[in-house]
């Protein structure tokens, strides 16, 4: 007997007539949608090309490059649970067209993808600009420590590797010299005849660790001859570098982003496993330049005057050689403190002695000498090399009847110093930023590119890569970064209250009517 109710019907076992396109389940301004229609802007001829033209077809470019860009941007980054998705979840569903590929097909797109993968970020790129998301005015360059996929403890330099060794040749001359003490007792025991397997379980056990230390031996080998050019490798992954995050060391990388002032819209990315940021800088800042390049400028661009980008980066970027190759691309003002003068400016201002850092000598250099905080000269003596960089080298003759001596000199018999050859280019840095103008345009990296890898990190939970060596590495980055583009768009067409398909064309047909 059945009960009325004040409900409204339901039957999920309903046969649909007509169903309905699976992307009415969405919200119209769901992020599902946005990745749909980005993704139809990308260029898929270069994923086209590497399609067999015999066997089985392949699943379209499309479908797998939706489910990867929806994937890291809502922090499904496995392929596994990518598969798992595609059978539950509406939006992945919706993306794939009711296609289940599994996750070895998954995997192996983005595998055979790499370079597409990361150009495909331009792509995504273009479209921010095309919504008017993007100024390529300031661009702010930063780094974070990421771990790889691999434990440090897998990490060898030299002295670990001859410890280990050492170790490893003791324990196997001590299990010899007991096995063989065991076999003299044993013979005496069981006689000459007596088979293996009348041998206590213990001892044939120790004959088991002993072939294992001989491999382990032989893996040590093969550890010395990485180590030829490299000062240490991790056995995991080999392109990992040991990285210090925090009060503790990882194996990892360094992931870089250049961010646009206007909306944290990433510019550029890339990954390294060195563990300092200051051969970064050029590389980051070139790609900078040529994804500039790549973007669709509108007709008001093109007859504008052309304006330099400003470079906004911290003290960890910082040389003489990189503000002197900056300067040769014409195109660049950089805002970049040193880190001797601006780092330790803030952090060490008591220390005993810091008032006779080699930062607080001023370097005349057309008079090629140098003045200390007294007002006494230090001479030039001779030019160095040093670590494939060249160095001016001062000395002063006449320290010893200085009242400061002990805490300038050193201990040494002397005061001396090295210069950099493009030392004036970082006192120029330090003249320019000491104006208030040009530190309120510093102060603006703060905000721009400190919030996105904060964004990467925390909101999206990218702590640590999945896939292994440099270059599936910055693949995943990219991916991520793109991730953190798609989600800007999606948040700049909710607040228009607009799809990403007629926004495009409103700015499409405002640009026209612009230059008529």
């Amino acid at each position: 007997m059945s009960v009325d109710i004040n409900v409204k019907p339901y039957n999920n076992k309903q046969l649909l007539l007509f169903p309905a396109s699976i992307g009415d389940y969405l919200p119209e301004d769901d992020l599902t949608h946005v990745v749909d229609e980005a993704v139809e802007e990308i260029d898929l001829r270069p994923y086209h090309r590497k399609i067999s033209p015999v066997g089985n077809p392949s699943y379209h470019p499309a479908l797998m490059i939706k489910i990867w860009f929806y994937g890291y941007a809502t922090k499904t980054y496995s392929s596994r649970k990518i598969e798992e998705k595609l059978h539950k979840d509406v939006s992945f569903i919706y993306l794939a067209g009711m296609q289940k590929p599994d996750f070895k097909a998954i995997s192996e797109f983005r595998r055979k993808n790499l370079s597409e993968l990361r150009n495909s970020f331009i792509d995504i790129l273009q479209i921010c600009h095309r919504l008017g998301l993007t100024k390529l005015g300031e661009i702010s360059i930063d780094s974070k420590v990421i771990k790889a996929n691999a434990s440090i403890s897998r990490t060898y330099g030299r002295k670990k590797l001859a410890r280990e060794r050492e170790e490893i040749e003791s324990a196997i001359q001590e299990y010899l010299e007991k096995a063989n003490q065991t076999d003299i007792e044993e013979n005496k025991k069981y006689g000459n005849d007596g088979r293996d397997n009348e041998l206590p379980q213990d001892i044939r056990s120790k004959s088991e660790r002993i072939k294992k230390m001989r491999r382990i031996r032989e893996e040590l080998k093969e550890i010395d001859g990485y180590l030829k050019n490299r000062t240490s490798i991790n056995l995991t992954d080999k392109d990992a570098g040991v990285q210090k995050d925090k009060s503790r060391k990882v194996a990892g990388y360094r992931s870089e982003v250049a961010v646009d002032s206007k909306q944290q819209i990433i510019i550029g990315n890339s990954v390294t496993s060195k563990s300092v940021d200051t051969q970064e800088l050029v590389p980051m800042t070139d790609q900078v330049i040529e994804n500039i390049k790549k973007l669709k400028p509108t007709e008001a661009k093109k007859n504008a005057k052309k304006e330099k980008i400003r470079i906004l980066a911290d003290s960890g970027y910082s040389s003489g050689e990189n503000l002197a190759e900056l300067g040769k691309r014409g195109i660049i003002d950089p805002y970049i403190p040193d880190m001797r003068y601006q780092g330790k400016e803030r952090g060490r201002k008591t220390d005993e002695g810091y008032e006779f850092h080699s930062s607080k000598f001023i370097y005349l250099r057309k008079k090629n000498y140098c003045v200390c905080p007294e007002g006494k000269r230090l001479n030039f003596v001779k030019r160095l090399r040093h670590h494939n960089k060249k160095y001016l080298l001062y000395k002063s003759f006449n320290c010893k009847s200085c009242k400061h001596f002990q805490n300038c000199a050193n201990g040494r018999r002397s005061k001396y110093i090295w210069v950099s050859t493009d030392r004036h280019f970082v006192d120029r840095m330090r003249q320019k930023l000491s104006k208030e103008e040009a530190k309120k345009i510093y102060r603006i990296r703060k905000i721009t590119v400190e919030p996105v890898l904060g964004n990467l990190s925390h909101n999206l939970g990218f702590r640590e890569f999945l896939l292994r060596g440099l270059e599936k590495v910055k693949v995943e980055y990219s991916l991520m970064c793109t991730a953190h583009n798609i989600l800007k768009i999606a948040k700049f067409l909710k607040g228009q209250h607009i799809s990403l398909k007629n926004c495009l064309s409103m700015s499409e047909l405002l640009a026209v009517s612009n230059t008529s």
